[in-house]
């Protein structure tokens, strides 16, 4: 299977929402790694707002799933094209504003600032 520019895009923002640390090292690799997917990074911003933090932030907010090192690719890919694919009337399933989630915005500044240089 062929991975598109935005899945690429999806498969990486999803690192922010895992439950692990990131060095600022690991964040800024990230960023180059979207910078490499030819998306702006307003464009990354907003995929990150409006397609994955939507999917991942649910598990973020779920105390009850514990731990977890990382999404399978095809699982998520799966749950972003359900998520886009939601009748219109349907709302979304949570804020999808990084507020709240202070991790995945101290992570966004760093890869933002990666991607920008």
């Amino acid at each position: 299977m062929t991975v598109s520019a935005r899945e690429k895009v999806w498969f990486l923002l999803a690192d922010l929402f895992v439950d692990t640390d990131h060095a600022e090292r690991e964040l800024r690799a990230i960023g180059v790694a979207l910078k490499q997917t030819g998306f702006s990074v307003d464009d990354v911003e907003t995929i990150l707002r409006k397609e994955v933090a939507p999917v991942c932030g649910r598990w973020m907010r779920s105390g009850a799933i514990g731990p977890w090192p990382m999404f399978d690719e095809e699982e998520l890919r799966q749950r972003i094209e359900v998520y886009l694919n939601r009748p219109w009337y349907q709302p979304p399933p949570i804020n999808t504003g990084l507020l709240g989630l202070s991790g995945v915005k101290r992570a966004w500044r760093i890869v933002r600032n990666a991607m920008e240089n």
